[in-house]
């Protein structure tokens, strides 16, 4: 099965111009992840696959697409610096001088759930039995799969062999022999949602003291990139913080964040 120019053509634009996902020098790498999924779901060719893909209105083919196309690679505690700053800069804070309706977190690609089940734990550690009314997080994917996975909040025991082994013990139950599932009361810390981030709606009505968005600009070309760090600026509180990967950087773009370090911004007060 062979993806023709034209076909790779009509991908890369409609997942350029919804989704953001720049595949321009991707065309081999499509090839090959997608053709067996292609056979798997009946269709003959990639332009008939391309076709109901397109007319697929309830987002399911995409959101199996994006996964196949972007690596759903993280972990308990990745890039750990980041954690250690939101501790000392933002959650520490706050108990002397919490902000009114508590503070508001957006994991902004949180795949299966490590990053905001991570800021849940973190909060839970500081703030005890008060995390509910101290801090809100909400938790936003463009696949579906993930977010399904997330919300279940199982992991294996090698997943959270990663994480401190007081928030293993004191955050998870085990299922089976190989299995642990996330307590409730760090579930009810965190809100998933499905969320575009190519999508401009809706970006003024939520305001957040901070906003994760972590190895997601690295699939994004810098047009889009420009877009969704103004975005994401309009999405913070004044002062509020940017956290991106440790291999981005705001540096190629025109914008009004403050360099507080290294993957770290800040929104001018």
């Amino acid at each position: 099965m062979e993806l023709t120019t034209k076909d790779f053509i009509r991908l890369k634009n409609f997942m350029y111009n919804n989704y953001g996902i720049n595949l321009e020098n991707k065309r081999t790498l499509i090839e090959t992840r997608l053709v067996l999924m292609v056979k798997r779901l009946g269709f003959s060719d990639f332009k008939t696959y391309i076709d109901s893909l397109m007319q697929d209105k309830s987002g399911e083919q995409v959101s199996v697409l994006v996964e196949k196309l972007t690596t759903n690679f993280t972990y308990f505690m990745r890039e750990d610096m980041h954690y250690e700053f939101l501790k000392d800069e933002v959650l520490v804070p706050s108990l002397k001088k919490s902000p009114i309706g508590g503070l508001k977190i957006w994991s902004a690609a949180s795949s299966t759930g490590e990053e905001p089940y991570c800021i849940a734990m973190l909060a839970s550690s500081i703030f005890g039995k008060n995390s509910k009314s101290k801090v809100s997080i909400t938790a936003s994917d463009i696949s579906n799969s993930v977010l399904k996975q997330a919300k279940a909040g199982i992991y294996s025991q090698d997943k959270i062999s990663k994480l401190p082994q007081l928030w293993a013990k004191n955050f998870f139950q085990q299922v089976n022999d190989r299995n642990y599932v996330i307590n409730e009361n760090i579930k009810n810390l965190v809100e998933f949602k499905y969320f575009n981030l190519n999508n401009n709606i809706g970006w003024e009505k939520s305001k957040y003291h901070v906003i994760f968005c972590r190895n997601v600009m690295i699939y994004f070309d810098n047009p889009t990139n420009q877009k969704l760090a103004k975005r994401l600026y309009e999405s913070l509180k004044p002062g509020g913080y940017l956290i991106i990967g440790m291999s981005e950087s705001l540096s190629n773009l025109t914008t009004d964040f403050e360099r507080v370090k290294p993957s770290v911004y800040r929104k001018k007060i």
